[in-house]
């Protein structure tokens, strides 16, 4: 049987959905890891409150989720996925909120600099490194994808 315009749109649907699935799952389960990461950098163990570094180290690795999240939508888009990848927009959103939020949050009244600035080098320390691995992987797989076609 000669392939049809039909026939050649299905499969191509079949093949399409998987990747959207891995990387929707993928966006949710970096976002619950980074959640969690975050929560215990600034949970107030045995009554000690958290210091303006825990919120800014908490802060930071919410908010360097979003170059993966980008990059996960970028290879989705290499690899054919086009409207599932709205749902990693929502963890982006999720994530961008409460990174943000962290970083406004000032320390404890013990703190000596209760509004000490983030600066360049938070994005590269801490929990933040998972995630620039995430971010190397992704976008490996979207430049190869891109070399491919």
């Amino acid at each position: 049987m000669r392939p049809t315009v039909t026939t050649e749109a299905a499969s191509a649907t079949r093949r399409v959905w998987p990747t959207t699935a891995m990387l929707v799952i993928s966006a949710f389960v970096l976002m619950l890891m980074s959640t969690f990461i975050a929560g215990i950098e600034v949970a107030p163990f045995f009554g000690d409150y958290p210091s303006r570094d825990s919120y800014i180290e908490a802060g930071m690795t919410c908010v360097t989720t979003l170059p993966v999240f980008a990059a996960m939508v970028w290879c989705g888009r290499q690899r054919g996925s086009r409207h599932g990848l709205w749902l990693i927009g929502v963890a982006a959103g999720l994530m961008a909120y409460s990174g943000l939020n962290l970083l406004l949050t000032t320390g404890g009244p013990n703190h000596p600099h209760p509004n000490l600035a983030p600066d360049v080098t938070d994005l590269f320390s801490g929990s933040t490194v998972f995630n620039w691995a995430a971010f190397v992987v992704f976008v490996a797989v979207a430049v190869a994808t891109h070399l491919q076609r």
